[in-house]
């Protein structure tokens, strides 16, 4: 009876572990294969975009349909809303020819299954692919903010500004210095927070007189959903661009030339350049400063024990309990039966609610990180950023527009600016050292 069991003990672990090996191979054969996962997926994206335009072409040919919230009574009705806007939309580009428009579309995504298969059986025509992935994220963007335009005004125009920094950074990044990652990061995203900005103070001046919320809603849907294939194109692009050296880095080992298939890159000496992007250390010396006269004022000095990253997970669940408590309000409306689908307002203040709520747990877990795996800083700073710039321009939405959205009560969004506004500075003012320069993400 004993032997029975120890034999059916034994057999279970080894199916377990057999499980958990499989799983732990395919996912390893998912992420070497993710250059061709991204072309298929892609493919997927224009095959349903030509469809879509095809079977629409009367609404796209003719003039722009508005839509009304009033009528909105069935999810139905939400997803022909949402149908409509992105008809109005592509109109723009190409209201005079959208059969043409559609076709090509079709096309071109089965051409995107060809280059998957390229990528996964051969690295002959890696060179003109890597050219043709950065080409296309950066067209796809082109297209994103003229759609943009739409909703944004001509402000939608900085978001590409931005995005031309983030794609040259994106290819040039070891022409620069990786000990001042943290610099070009914050460059990066104070572009982004700039058009993030305006963008907002423009379609929050208008949303009630010329954009309703559906409008802004299924525009960011579409938008959200070109943008994220630029971001992956510019991936594949930049991926290939590395993994076949094509910008002709002098490097510091006499290794073989790179293959993508074994995904390993040459140690690449750039100790010399980037020496302007190093302005965090004049940073560090004021905190320094200022720190030092704070503890000789009040002749104290921080506990041996204390870790700034304690004060930041104190703060950072904080504002996640008052987020969950705004966002929990909105959610009661769908729960206790108050709620109508044409009430477009209350799912707009949801969704982006429910944004905030997400950013907030996001950072709780970056911060967990750092604070016991050392790892992880650069997207901690970049989520409380994110946090911080969407509770500080919904305050000034709520101050200074005569609107009724609103995310937040302004109490709840005073208290959230005041609580986020230390943590971003913690992030700025945080010195940020890694021993070896090669790991992907470094050391706190």
């Amino acid at each position: 009876m004993f032997k029975h069991k120890m034999m059916r003990n034994e057999i279970l672990f080894i199916i377990l572990y057999t499980s958990y090996d499989r799983g732990d191979n395919m996912l390893t054969k998912l992420k070497n294969s993710t250059e061709v996962i991204i072309s298929i997926l892609l493919g997927l994206f224009f095959i349903i975009l030509g469809l879509f335009i095809l079977f629409n072409t009367n609404a796209i040919r003719n003039e722009e349909i508005p839509v009304s919230e009033d009528k909105i009574d069935t999810i139905l009705d939400l997803i022909n809303a949402f149908f409509v806007e992105v008809s109005n939309m592509l109109s723009m580009m190409i209201g005079g020819f959208p059969i043409v428009g559609g076709i090509l579309m079709l096309l071109f995504g089965l051409g995107m299954f060809k280059i998957a298969s390229w990528i996964r059986t051969t690295t002959k025509y890696d060179v003109p692919l890597t050219f043709f992935f950065l080409g296309l994220s950066l067209v796809l963007f082109i297209v994103t903010t003229i759609l943009m335009t739409s909703v944004y005004g001509n402000w939608a125009f900085l978001f590409l500004f931005a995005f031309i920094i983030h794609w040259l950074y994106s290819i040039f990044k070891e022409y620069l210095n990786d000990k001042h990652r943290k610099e070009h990061y914050m460059i990066i995203l104070f572009f982004y927070g700039l058009a993030y900005f305006f963008t907002q103070n423009s379609v929050y001046s208008s949303i009630e007189r010329t954009i309703t919320p559906t409008d802004v809603l299924s525009v960011n849907l579409f938008l959200a959903i070109v943008w994220i294939s630029s971001y992956m194109s510019l991936w594949v692009g930049v991926f290939l661009l590395k993994a076949n050296n094509l910008l002709k880095k002098p490097v510091t080992d006499d290794g073989e030339v790179l293959s993508r298939l074994n995904k390993k890159r040459k140690t690449i000496d750039t100790s010399k350049l980037d020496k302007y992007l190093g302005f965090s250390e004049k940073l560090y010396n004021f905190r320094n400063k200022v720190i030092d006269k704070v503890k000789n004022f009040f002749e104290i000095d921080l506990p041996s024990w204390f870790k700034v990253s304690y004060l930041e997970l104190i703060l950072g669940i904080l504002a996640l309990f008052f987020i969950f408590l705004e966002f929990n309000n909105r959610n009661g409306v769908f729960v206790e039966g108050y709620f109508k689908l044409s009430d477009m307002q209350t799912i707009y203040e949801w969704v982006n609610l429910f944004i905030a709520l997400l950013l907030a747990v996001l950072y709780i877990y970056f911060t967990v990180m750092v604070l016991f795996r050392k790892t992880h800083y650069h997207r901690q700073m970049i989520i409380i950023f994110a946090l911080w710039l969407y509770v500080t321009v919904s305050l000034y939405i709520t101050l200074f527009k005569d609107v009724e959205l609103s995310l937040f009560i302004l109490p709840f969004n005073i208290f959230l600016v005041g609580v986020l506004t230390p943590l971003l500075l913690i992030s700025i003012f945080k010195e940020f050292k890694g021993a070896n320069r090669n790991e992907k993400d470094r050391k706190v």
